[in-house]
């Protein structure tokens, strides 16, 4: 067979006469991989005689062939297995192939597809522009691609996804333009005809005034638009009988606010000022003194009764605080001018900030005309101003990152994203919101995309509070610590798994991460830590000292507990990767493959994805005794050898992550023997195993890639990565700020390939 046929790709021809690494890779894949891969058996799809489309893809070919030799999965254990110095050896001939030769490779930086915003991103975006928490749980869920909600091609857009913005849209623009007038604040009128009978029989009319004749209390929900003072004003009338004059007390959600003696029969109006929280309130009205006696000598004195025309809810009294966060656009509406001015106004400094980008003077006045015709419809001035922000944030401008930047050329050329496209990539990689200000300024100078600039507002990012939403955003979809949530262990085997531990065991894992982020830690420090954290409910479930105060609380584990450092050692991770009823090894060295170290093994063939008898396992050793059989099929052995090995060494850790040393069948046996010969034996060992394994940190890196790039990753992109992903393990220990400028200054998130238009 032709050398070059055989290595698959003949670009490389002038680099093998020059370095000759073919000298230790074509022996070797001669002598252990052909058979399987070459000729009349292909085996896993992968021909190694057949041409790679191109040098990245042969590359990627080679870099594959490397790591499964390096962890022993290839050669299979039936076949002849390679001495560890030949398998050494061809592994440091790819390893010099791959420095050589990446740093070659064409500038190729692909496109993303256009994305909208996700739930989360929807939320923080609103969040920072104007200061107000807006829930989008009644959204459609977001759709996931590679774990991640941030992948355009798998976000998908419906006219559901459309109600839900306009609606959404227009609570924000409510809260923001408010309508309030400290000169002539909001009076809100309860008629109490109209009101609900709480307490007592039906109301009887005396012309349009209830008369509340015995006992009773009548009530009326109202929405209050804010915390503040508030005048509640009631309008009403009595008969007064027996010693007292009719008692009428205020309520506010079954509290009583102030009582009143209503001793004349002419409707007098009766009020008090009280402060009351914003939100949803059950206003009453009782009237809790009734009397009747047919034998009193004055009529007029024999039935007391009460009389209630209104009530009415004035204020808030006090002007409005606008919230720092919403300054800037209250300070956007000129205050003198004609109603187009003040709106165009308005539109220039409003759709910039919302839209992320420049606004041409075409869109303010679009914006503004459609203002206008509110007004010209006799509405007031602030309902022009809301309809401009509703616009604004229902836009696709907004839903949507559109990244248009650069000029059109021939296809395949490489062109910049463009400032304002690369504000909104920073700001949702590390924020999971919109640009700020000052990103916005950079854009508009140009000088964003200069590398000591960008490299400069990385660590302006990182530094700010908002970055912890790497941790709730990308390490909770990265360790699918978001499917929490859906997790429902036994009760009977499993009790007390609650909803306030479920969010405990996810900020726990939450907070690790922020810490290795804020304290620039080692990236294997999420693998392995002597510290974790701990609230009231996870230290009971642990068995860890209660803290001393209420939330969580940074602990420094004692020896004992030391496994429970990193998050292999956490519930969350634990919980997720278990079945209802009991542990699962294969889910939990699948999660590890796929997650940890990028290697996700391929779906089971037919008919080989359960146990044959379920229901007889009933410990870690039947567990075993099932998997070992398991693994006699020669479809299953080859993924199971790693997988299982990995799982087992979680085995001392239960469904819900309670550590447990024996079970039914006794002492639980968590050894197990990797395909390269390593034997782990518990959580510990498989620490070790995996925070020396460079594959751990190339597929955090693969991963932060994914969520910030908003794709999958080609071949190109690995190998590109990958190499400054080694030459900073080289370099010395790597922490996360390290791998998120690797990803920010690569060409593939400052730059896109054109696609000409046809």
């Amino acid at each position: 067979m032709p050398r070059l046929r055989l290595l698959g790709c003949a670009a490389f021809a002038a680099s093998l006469a020059a370095q000759d690494p073919a000298a230790a890779i074509e022996p070797f894949v001669r002598a252990h991989c052909i058979e399987c891969h070459g000729g009349d058996t292909i085996k896993g799809k992968l021909d190694l005689t057949k041409p790679a489309d191109d040098a990245a893809a042969q590359l990627w070919r080679l870099a594959r062939l490397r790591d499964r030799v390096r962890t022993g999965e290839m050669p299979p254990r039936e076949a002849v297995r390679p001495a560890v110095a030949d398998a050494n050896g061809f592994a440091r001939a790819i390893d010099d192939q791959l420095a050589r030769e990446v740093p070659r490779l064409p500038a190729d930086p692909g496109r993303v597809t256009v994305r909208r915003l996700s739930r989360a991103h929807w939320e923080n975006a609103v969040r920072d522009l104007f200061g107000i928490a807006v829930s989008t749980a009644a959204f459609p869920a977001d759709d996931l691609g590679y774990g991640f909600d941030s992948i355009g091609d798998a976000l998908s857009m419906s006219a559901l996804h459309l109600e839900h913005w306009l609606v959404a849209a227009r609570n924000v623009a409510e809260a923001v333009f408010d309508g309030e007038d400290p000169a002539h604040p909001t009076v809100r009128r309860c008629e109490a005809e109209a009101m609900t009978v709480l307490e007592g029989d039906k109301l009887s009319l005396e012309g349009d005034v209830p008369n509340l004749y015995i006992r009773a209390t009548i009530g009326q929900q109202v929405r209050l638009p804010r915390d503040g003072e508030y005048r509640l004003r009631v309008l009403a009338g009595g008969d007064q009988a027996g010693d007292e004059a009719p008692r009428m007390v205020l309520r506010i959600d079954g509290r009583d606010l102030d009582g009143f003696d209503v001793g004349d029969r002419k409707l007098s109006t009766f009020e008090l000022k009280v402060p009351l929280p914003g939100g949803e309130h059950a206003f009453a009205i009782a009237f809790v003194n009734d009397f009747y006696d047919a034998k009193h000598p004055d009529p007029q004195r024999r039935d007391r009764n009460l009389r209630v025309d209104w009530l009415e809810i004035e204020g808030p009294l006090e002007p409005r605080a606008v919230p720092e966060a919403q300054r800037w656009v209250h300070a956007a509406t000129p205050a003198k001018g004609d109603a187009g001015a003040r709106l165009r106004g308005l539109a220039k400094v409003l759709l910039p900030r919302v839209w992320r980008r420049a606004v041409s003077d075409a869109e303010c006045s679009r914006f503004a005309r459609a203002g206008e015709e509110l007004l010209r419809a006799g509405q007031p001035f602030v309902a022009a101003q809301r309809l401009l922000l509703q616009a604004a944030l229902a836009s696709p401008h907004f839903v949507f990152r559109v990244e248009a930047g650069g000029t059109e050329g021939a296809r395949g050329a490489v062109v910049p994203i463009g400032g304002f496209a690369l504000a909104a990539r920073l700001s949702f990689f590390l924020w999971a919101s919109t640009p700020d200000e000052r990103l916005l300024e950079l854009a508009r100078k140009g000088s964003l995309a200069e590398s000591a600039v960008l490299v400069a507002e990385v660590d302006r990012l990182l530094a700010d509070p908002r970055a912890d939403s790497l941790a709730t955003d990308f390490c909770a979809q990265w360790l699918e610590l978001k499917n929490l949530v859906d997790r429902t262990p036994d009760p009977m085997r499993f009790p007390g798994f609650d909803d306030e531990l479920r969010r405990a065991l996810r900020t726990e894992t939450e907070l690790l991460f922020r810490a290795v982020l804020r304290e620039r830690l080692p990236v294997q420090r999420l693998l392995d830590a002597d510290f974790t954290h701990v609230d009231a409910a996870l230290a009971r479930h642990y068995g860890l000292p209660a803290p001393t105060q209420p939330g969580f609380t940074r602990v420094t584990l004692p020896a004992e507990l030391r496994d429970r450092g990193g998050m292999l050692g956490h519930g969350s991770v634990h919980a997720v990767t278990s079945n209802p009823t009991r542990t699962s090894p294969v889910k939990r060295g699948k999660w590890m493959l796929e997650n940890l170290l990028d290697a996700a093994p391929p779906a089971p063939p037919p008919g080989n994805d359960s146990f044959a008898n379920e229901t007889a396992i009933d410990s870690a050793a039947s567990l075993r005794s099932q998997l070992t059989q398991h693994r006699e099929r020669a479809a299953c052995a080859v993924c199971h050898v790693r997988m299982d090995a990995l799982g087992f060494a979680l085995e001392r850790y239960d469904a819900i992550g309670r550590h447990r040393a024996t079970d039914a069948a006794g002492p639980i046996d968590c050894k197990g023997e990797l395909p390269d010969g390593t034997e782990v034996d518990g959580l510990a060992a498989l620490k070790r195993v995996l925070a020396q394994d460079p594959a751990f940190v190339r597929t955090l890196a693969h991963k932060l890639f994914l969520y910030a790039i908003g794709r999958e990753l080609r071949p190109v992109d690995r190998l590109r990565l990958d190499h400054r992903v080694d030459a900073l393990l080289r370099s010395g220990p790597v922490t996360l700020r390290d791998l998120v400028v690797a990803i920010v200054t690569d060409i593939t998130f400052t730059q896109r390939a054109v696609v000409p238009a046809k």
